[in-house]
């Protein structure tokens, strides 16, 4: 924890406020905190003209007058909760560790958003196509592909020559707040708790599947699911706007394929192997498909063990420990690490057959993932 005392301080430049970003950015990649105790009111107007007024806060007693300094909080941690049965191995020629840490009656919310305004919370998933902007019409040309979650929007505008991304601000708890917006077009938003939270790592040589990762979080819930998950990269594949999707002449499953080259651009092979990547899906059986409102259900598309649409963003490779249970772990990774590609998630079918199948797909190597139950109950599953 570092405090900064900038009450004797009479002025501070851009310069000045770019050296608290990145040391803030840097702190919070490590968990640490940097707060300022004590400020000026010409600082005060300038953190708040920069948005960094929640670094301000009172100093505090570094131990509680009821704790040691090396003495743990003796309550249990609010992503613990009692009910939590014991972690469940799961996977399909990989290990993963599967633990439910809401009721199991707990849904959260789904929706097609055809154009509108989201505005993000701590527990709001989106995948689709993005525009920062703050209006409709000013968002006109600027649609890429677009994530969302924990309080971080990352998109690819097809105009643009990089990816970008916006995040919320927290406050020296870490805690989220000041929740940034986005224009939204043919996009899924979820909106619930986390029903389970998982690890999973590959036990041989092959990587982990997205579709197969899917599939298991499926069987593990019972029912349709959501899902964010990051962690190593083993190579990212898809698609992404070549064109900014408003301008596209119909959807792409209507496409010739010259219509296709032009507002698309393709992975030749799966890319970015070794970096961190985050992948926010929706994913079913096909069976059912039914529990799910119709557009939603129209969105997802065949990929192999299971119905599953999911967008994947890559930044350069950060590890995530096994102990990290926030979901806002996936924002910072995305809002503190350089962003490489944000991409529709594909899965292609070559020649062969069975295990000698040439399948090109989004691979993990290791990773974590959060879970939202969506739809209504299917038979099997754990519960």
């Amino acid at each position: 924890r570092i405090e900064l005392d900038l009450a004797g301080v009479t002025f501070i430049s851009s310069v000045g406020i770019g050296v608290i970003l990145r040391a803030n950015a840097r702190f919070r990649a490590v968990k640490g905190v940097l707060t300022i105790i004590a400020a000026s009111e010409s600082v005060r107007d300038m953190l708040k003209i920069s948005r960094l007024e929640t670094l301000i806060h009172s100093s505090v007693p570094k131990h509680p007058a009821n704790h040691a300094p090396n003495q743990a909080p003796s309550h249990a941690p609010s992503h613990a909760p009692s009910h939590a049965p014991a972690p469940v191995a799961f996977g399909n020629g990989w290990t993963g560790l599967i633990q439910s840490i809401a009721p199991v009656n707990e849904r959260a919310q789904i929706e097609f958003v055809r154009s509108a305004r989201i505005t993000l919370d701590a527990n709001t998933l989106a995948l689709g196509h993005f525009a920062l902007a703050n209006s409709i019409d000013e968002a006109s040309g600027l649609y890429g592909e677009g994530v969302a979650a924990g309080g971080t929007v990352a998109v690819a505008p097809a105009t643009a020559p990089r990816p970008d991304c916006l995040f919320s601000s927290s406050n020296a708890n870490g805690e989220l707040q000041r929740f940034v917006s986005f224009i939204a077009r043919d996009t899924l938003v979820v909106r619930g708790r986390p029903a389970f939270h998982a690890h999973f790592e590959r036990s041989t040589s092959e990587r982990i599947t997205l579709s197969s990762l899917a599939s298991a979080l499926v069987d593990a819930a019972g029912c349709a699911v959501a899902f964010i998950a990051i962690g190593e990269s083993g190579g990212a594949f898809g698609a992404w706007a070549r064109q900014s999707p408003d301008s596209w002449p119909r959807p792409v499953c209507e496409m010739s394929p010259d219509e296709m080259r032009q507002a698309l651009r393709f992975a030749g092979d799966p890319m970015h192997a070794g970096e961190s990547i985050a992948v926010v899906g929706v994913a079913c059986q096909s069976s059912a498909a039914a529990t799910l409102p119709a557009p939603v259900a129209a969105a997802l598309h065949d990929a192999g063990p299971c119905l599953l649409h999911a967008h994947v963003a890559t930044v350069s490779y950060r590890p995530v420990p096994r102990a990290t249970i926030e979901l806002r772990a996936v924002g910072e990774l995305l809002a503190e690490q350089p962003l490489r590609t944000v991409m529709h998630a594909l899965r292609i079918e070559g020649v062969g057959v069975g295990a000698s199948a040439d399948i090109r797909e989004t691979t993990f190597v290791r990773g974590s993932v959060w879970v939202m139950r969506i739809g209504t109950a299917s038979t099997g599953g754990a519960s």
